[in-house]
């Protein structure tokens, strides 16, 4: 009888460890589940965290382009502006110089005349000289 006692408490710590085993088994598997739930709530938050991350340097890359382009086009202008304000103040400057030889060609031309009829007076005083000095 000792040893159907002894079999029956065996078989009850058997029944025992079976349950343990299987409870472990599940808990084994509840921890599986919740890990890779975990993992694919983790790798779709990453997956959301890329996307985001790819926009927002798509749009930083939009925005330079058009910072670029703005600033090429302003530059642009103001080159065009430039080479504008260049033609008018060589188109002046070529005037100028053209005023400055007329000028100096009129200037010239006043003194040619002054001389000639410097000259002129200084033969009629000359001669009245002449006579003056050859009438005493």
């Amino acid at each position: 009888m000792q040893s159907e006692a002894e079999v029956r408490e065996l078989k009850r710590t058997i029944e025992a460890l079976r349950n343990e085993l299987e409870l472990a088994q599940h808990d084994k598997e509840d921890a599986v589940q919740a890990a890779t739930i975990t993992a694919s709530q983790e790798v779709s938050q990453l997956n959301v965290t890329v996307v985001a991350l790819r926009d927002a340097l798509e749009n930083a890359f939009i925005e330079r382009e058009n910072l670029v382009q703005l600033t090429l086009a302003g530059s642009a202008a103001e080159i065009a502006q430039l080479k504008e304000t260049i033609a008018k103040l060589r188109e002046m400057l070529e005037l100028a110089q053209l005023d400055q030889d007329n000028t100096v060609r009129e200037v010239q031309q006043a003194a040619n005349v002054e001389v000639a009829q410097l000259q002129d007076a200084i033969q009629v005083l000359r001669e009245k000289l002449e006579q003056y000095v050859s009438h005493d």
